[in-house]
């Protein structure tokens, strides 16, 4: 055999040491979901394998389902590394609920329920998945869900095949408040290398100025602002433009996920892939946004870390961001 065969079957299909890649999963119907938390799934990897991906999360059920807490136990891990609310994880924000719209990622296929996520998260021991109702959901709930994974299954994001040793981490930021030119620390890793996979803001405010926020990328954490200048404005991160004029839209790049205005208050959200467009980091990472944003005296936006004019009035704003990153 040709070796360039043989490095490729090495890479794409991991036969050159024995082996196997072996589905595992579940699926629960009519269960019970309760305030407190509840395993809905475990799995310890076989002694042969060196590494398995969970690829596959669905569910459904009553109306409160939309907003449980799933929470993934990586390795033995006691404070899950991994922790969502069901219609974040799909970069819809505020529990919007248009349907039905799918990408090879993320969708909802039914006006009730229907959520789901093919996100390849890696372990290499076991995995522990549970769910539970939020606080303000003191009864229990019917729920279906259905979880799957394989053990020794390479991932592919882009032409790039992930190490063995990654591992998928959420950054969270739930409902904090900021200030108009507030720079908001989406992601903030120290050290280590990884990448940038998928990222949901939803944001509500006094008007659509926070719009104006550029985005910027450190991809080794000691780099100065103003980093790699990702974004011009919000809209064009979420590949749109003109504060989103078209409408909402799923692509299987980005999304515009919601937009509500009432009684003086906006809200909206929006989602962004970077499987086909890599963002690679070294020696920790650093990824900002900001709320709202300033130009300088010529006009020119994202290049000022302070001073400056404000480009219209943005507002407080009050924010919540997932961030998805492999490390490794």
């Amino acid at each position: 055999m040709n070796i360039g065969v043989i490095l490729f079957l090495c890479v794409i299909v991991p036969i050159c040491h024995g082996q196997q890649l072996i589905t595992f999963g579940t699926g629960l119907s009519s269960q019970w979901l309760n305030p407190t938390e509840t395993e809905i799934f475990s799995h310890t990897l076989d002694p042969s394998s060196t590494f398995g991906v969970m690829t596959h999360f669905w569910t459904t059920g009553d109306p409160a389902i939309d907003q449980a807490v799933w929470s993934y136990y990586i390795d033995g891990e006691t404070s899950p590394s991994i922790q969502f609310v069901t219609y974040m994880l799909v970069g819809v924000g505020f529990n919007d609920q248009q349907a039905p719209w799918g990408t090879r990622w993320i969708g909802k296929g039914a006006q009730l329920g229907g959520w789901f996520n093919n996100f390849r998260i890696p372990f290499h021991k076991s995995i522990r998945i549970t769910g539970q109702l939020p606080a303000s959901i003191p009864e229990r709930k019917i729920f279906y869900v259905i979880v799957r994974g394989t053990e020794n299954l390479p991932t592919n994001l882009g032409g790039f095949i992930l190490p063995p040793q990654a591992k998928l981490i959420l950054q969270k930021i739930e409902n904090v408040k900021y200030q108009p030119i507030q720079f908001v620390p989406i992601v903030n890793i120290a050290n280590g290398n990884g990448l940038l996979f998928f990222h949901t803001l939803a944001v509500t405010s006094g008007n659509l100025n926070f719009l104006e926020g550029c985005y910027h990328a450190y991809v080794d954490y000691s780099i100065p602002f103003p980093g790699i200048i990702v974004s011009t404005g919000t809209e064009d991160y979420f590949d749109s433009a003109y504060y989103f004029n078209a409408g909402q839209f799923h692509f299987d790049v980005s999304g515009y996920t919601h937009h509500k205005e009432e009684n003086g208050t906006v809200e909206w959200s929006a989602y962004r892939f970077h499987d086909q467009d890599p963002i690679f980091f070294t020696n920790g990472f650093r990824f900002d946004w900001r709320n709202g944003d300033v130009v300088d005296d010529n006009g020119f936006k994202c290049i000022l870390e302070s001073g400056g004019h404000q480009a219209g009035s943005p507002t407080e704003s009050t924010v919540t961001s997932y961030a998805w990153v492999y490390i490794w």
